[in-house]
């Protein structure tokens, strides 16, 4: 892309396509990075924990299920029992209907949680450290455009 002309509609194609590699390559190293921290455990299994990123209270497994959306109940169960048995989550009887269970992450796991939270939260800050206060302000809301009208599934 030159500065002095408008950029045509390929040359922004590529552009976007570049930084969508770039980014991709960070997300994922910084995913193979935190699975390794996570010994015994399966990526699969860290998208689990990550659905207490935002704070939440104990999931019944059925939602769990729901939110991950693609993976089966017998899945779900060995990816609980391995987070179960590394000390991340720990399952609870329903007291409202004794025949479900409720996660919740423990300690480790919302410590491990956290510390994933720290490093993305540095690494956004240093992408929003090269805008202005102004450029960071259309930067947000044009990806939450994208993220709105993004096509489902």
């Amino acid at each position: 892309m030159t500065s002095t002309s408008f950029p045509d509609r390929p040359e922004m194609t590529t552009a976007l396509l570049r930084f969508i590699f770039f980014l991709s390559d960070h997300i994922e190293q910084q995913q193979w990075n935190f699975e390794q921290q996570m010994k015994g455990c399966h990526p699969e299994d860290v998208r689990v924990l990550f659905l207490w990123m935002e704070p939440r209270g104990p999931l019944m497994v059925k939602e769990i299920a729901q939110a991950l959306g693609d993976v089966n109940l017998s899945t779900l169960t060995r990816i609980l029992d391995r987070l179960e048995q590394h000390g991340y989550i720990r399952r609870m009887l329903n007291q409202e209907d004794r025949r479900s269970f409720r996660v919740i992450p423990t300690e480790q796991g919302q410590r491990t949680i956290e510390a994933f939270l720290q490093e993305w939260q540095s690494i956004s800050q240093g992408v929003l450290d090269t805008l202005t206060t102004t450029e960071q302000l259309v930067f947000i809301d044009l990806l939450a455009k994208v993220q709105r009208n993004w096509p489902s599934r």
